[in-house]
């Protein structure tokens, strides 16, 4: 019996390339080379991998080459992965989406390359962990292959797709407060649409995929929602494990770290750290502050709160945007705090350069430690230039 990819005209009834085909806008992925080796995408949840390796898939159909499809959450083992793998030798191209929900995944793909498998090996996973622990086993097996990110659209990405899409075009602020709202998710864009709606179905389906992946580790769902919600109201505070663990039923600052990794490990929150000014050395003992990584992670943060949702939260989400696009440009960022002399948003030793974010017309208020703290680049990020005035590498 013929695979679906194998029959004729299989791409127009295909859900992903389906939804593709009439969807406003086209995020176009990164190039993956045609040459044998492993090719590792990482990303969270929805973000568009799967529709990615479709793309993949047919073109290397078109091409005439024997590939295989198939999704792990089928695959009870990595013992039945290395027959999958086996069964499908004469295959060119294998792709194999979410592979990270299989234990142990690495040890079939480390027994497949170490035989001299000259095909070409393109794995998704949404478990960052999981998929660098996997590949970290593997040195030098790579080939030809590497690693890729998939991300949610930061905000030039998204203008550039609502202007592919046709939509209104908005002021530069009225465009960044759309973001904040809205989210860098493609799916969250498309049910936003051209009226900039907020994305309703977008933040439950968001919850809902937290939920399942909870449950699958076998974690308390009441524990990620209580621990979300703080985290939400954190934003732009510095915050202890242990505070974090009283304001939940967790109890325990080890168990809120466990519930924090597996939140790093989706993509859903990162960590910034206190930095010592002077030195550049991070003060992993003090106060942390915790960002998720996109807006519409915030909101689902938000609903699950019960609180009703307001759409004026700017200035927490300006930070929380800021912080995503500087860690995706600069290795070693932190924040400087002192008692006395109060916060610097942002700061990097290693570049020289100190941040503040004021979702503000006009700056009137700035600590006395972002005026006396030695750095050669300050800037402050306002409605007037939010994202605009970047701080240069000096590595």
């Amino acid at each position: 019996m013929l695979n679906y990819w194998e029959k004729s005209d299989w791409e127009l009834d295909d859900k992903h390339l389906k939804a593709l085909s009439i969807s406003p806008f086209f995020r176009s992925p990164p190039f993956i080379p045609e040459k044998s080796g492993l090719y590792v995408i990482r990303g969270p949840r929805q973000i568009g991998k799967t529709t990615w390796l479709k793309l993949i898939l047919k073109h290397h159909v078109e091409k005439n080459n024997s590939c295989y499809f198939q999704s792990c959450e089928d695959i009870e083992d990595h013992q039945a992965l290395t027959a999958l793998l086996k069964s499908t030798e004469d295959r060119k191209v294998v792709i194999l989406d979410e592979i990270s929900f299989i234990s142990d995944w690495y040890r079939s793909i480390k027994k497949t390359l170490d035989s001299g498998d000259q095909r070409i090996l393109v794995v998704t996973g949404s478990n960052s962990v999981d998929l660098l622990k996997g590949a970290d086993r593997m040195p030098g097996r790579f080939g030809f292959g590497g690693e890729f990110l998939l991300l949610p659209m930061d905000f030039g990405e998204f203008q550039n797709m609502r202007k592919q899409a046709g939509w209104p075009i908005l002021s530069p602020v009225d465009e960044l407060e759309l973001y904040f709202k809205v989210g860098g998710f493609p799916f969250a864009l498309l049910e936003s649409g051209s009226a900039g709606l907020f994305p309703q179905k977008a933040i439950r389906t968001y919850q809902n995929w937290l939920e399942g992946d909870l449950l699958k580790l076998n974690k308390q769902v009441v524990y990620l929602k209580e621990l979300m919600v703080a985290l939400a109201q954190a934003i732009q505070n510095p915050v202890s494990l242990q505070t974090l663990a009283k304001k939940t039923q967790m109890g325990s600052h080890h168990t809120v770290q466990d519930y924090v990794q597996i939140l790093e490990n989706c993509f859903a929150v990162r960590i910034l750290y206190a930095m010592d000014p002077n030195s550049g050395s991070y003060r992993f003992r003090t106060n942390k502050k915790f960002y998720f990584t996109d807006p519409l992670i915030y909101w689902a943060a938000v609903a699950w709160s019960g609180e009703k949702i307001k759409k004026t939260r700017s200035s927490e989400l300006a930070e929380m945007v800021a912080h995503e696009s500087l860690h995706t440009k600069f290795e070693r960022i932190g924040f400087v705090q002192s008692q006395n002399s109060g916060e610097i948003d942002f700061f990097s030793k290693q570049n020289n350069w100190a941040i503040e974010v004021k979702w503000t017309d006009a700056v009137t208020e700035l600590s006395k430690a972002f005026k006396t703290t030695a750095a050669a680049q300050k800037i402050v990020w306002s409605k007037n230039n939010f994202l605009k005035d970047w701080p240069r590498s000096e590595t």
